[in-house]
């Protein structure tokens, strides 16, 4: 095992010990390190759906911007290092193997977790690489998540709000909200895009804190960008591009027309996000006219838009399907079989995975006709070879399972 694979390994075992919720561990790590957080300009996006694209989008902007820029999301699809980027380019191995050997007696001493190692390590990250601005994607949550350490971000963003980790977050939307809302601070401005019922829970916050606050729905963006559309596939990205334009809008240094521009239209490519509604080519599928579209929607909200997805197309995929076993699984395939032509139940390789036979009961209890693959990879061995020429396949369900496929079909 080399350097960094050791290195790794010993930071991947840090997520037998579970997640922890508060900012003692992660404060004291980055006092450890001379406080890199402090040194960063950085833009703090939590929500439930969409915070993803979002951070993607606006990292994007401000590469295009000129802008030195971080970013930091989780979790990765292929190789943890997908994490961590600068300007679209990953942490290289050297980085984080030194980083891990610099603070592990640190690590051990406070029994820090997974998270709080791997967010120290992005500050620390961009702050000797002397970033402009970094992005910065809450893990879960947003008042006691290790990226709350921010303290004055230049901007706090809420993506829309649903049903998630309801064990760690409450078991309503207000309850969920009031968790987000915790990465509000004192003159801070904040966008948020929630349902109008959320909204007063945002509002007695931002009073509480004394920040200022933007809803994206009442927000009017500038007849300038009146045509511009997200790049990312699904009607959803919609309103993530108005969360990104008000969010822009509120900057001390707001990027140029341009810029906004350019990085909406090149956001995959300028920071490497993949599987949000994206349509994966290869010749063998293009020979056979079969549309493979990969999308990493893990809870009913965010199928509701996959849905919407394909009802417009008036496409019914053959959907290879894999889920975590802490989500409502009900509620994901109450969804799912509304608009699929076939479920194939696989699990990803993870102890957090619910089986795929436990799926396809649960598939077939809401008599959804289900093929019970196994794996992910011969799930989607399965759906390609029942496929017809010219049909439709989609990957979903979680991280996990469009993970499992970049790594075994690129």
């Amino acid at each position: 095992m080399n350097p960094y694979s050791s290195r790794l390994h010993d930071l991947f075992q840090l997520e037998f010990f579970g997640m922890k919720l508060g900012l003692e561990n992660i404060s004291s790590l980055l006092e450890f390190l001379g406080r890199p957080d402090r040194k960063v300009p950085s833009i703090h996006v939590a929500g439930t759906n969409g915070k993803g694209s979002v951070s993607s989008m606006l990292a994007a902007i401000h590469t295009a911007d000129g802008k030195k820029t971080g970013l930091f999301t989780s979790p990765h699809l292929v190789e943890f290092r997908e994490r961590i980027r600068i300007d679209g380019e990953v942490i290289t191995e050297a980085e984080v193997g030194e980083f891990l050997s610099r603070c592990w007696s640190k690590i051990e001493e406070l029994k820090a977790t997974f998270f709080e190692v791997t967010t120290a390590m992005a500050f620390d990250h961009f702050a000797r690489h002397g970033v402009d601005i970094a992005v910065i994607e809450t893990g879960l949550g947003g008042r006691l998540d290790a990226t709350n350490v921010l303290e004055r971000p230049l901007v706090a963003v809420i993506t829309s709000i649903g049903l998630d980790h309801q064990q760690q977050l409450g078991d309503t939307l207000p309850l969920i909200a009031t968790e987000k809302a915790g990465i509000l601070k004192a003159t801070v401005p904040a966008v948020v895009q929630c349902l109008p019922e959320l909204e007063k829970v945002f509002a007695e916050r931002a009073t509480e804190v004394g920040a200022t606050i933007q809803f994206v729905r009442e927000f009017e963006a500038p007849e300038v960008f009146a045509t511009l559309r997200p790049s990312l596939l699904g009607e959803f990205q919609e309103s993530n591009l108005r969360t990104v334009l008000a969010a822009c809008s509120v900057l001390p240094h707001p990027p140029s027309q341009k810029a906004v521009q350019d990085g909406i239209a090149r956001t995959s490519i300028l920071t490497g996000l993949r599987g949000r509604m994206e349509e994966f080519f290869a010749p063998d599928l293009e020979s056979r006219g079969i549309r493979l579209f990969l999308d990493v929607g893990h809870n009913a909200d965010a199928l509701e838009e996959v849905k919407k997805f394909f009802q417009e197309l008036h496409l019914r995929p053959i959907t290879v399907f894999g889920i975590m076993r802490d989500k409502d699984v009900t509620a994901a395939l109450v969804t799912l079989g509304e608009f699929v032509s076939e479920l194939v139940a696989v699990n990803a390789e993870t102890p957090r995975a619910l089986s795929s036979r436990e799926l396809f009961d649960a598939a077939q209890r809401q008599a959804i006709c289900t093929v019970d693959a196994g794996g992910v990879m011969d799930g989607v061995s399965w759906a390609l070879a029942n496929a017809t020429d010219g049909g439709v396949v989609l990957v979903s369900g979680s991280h996990y399972v469009v993970g499992e496929f970049l790594k075994n079909f690129t």
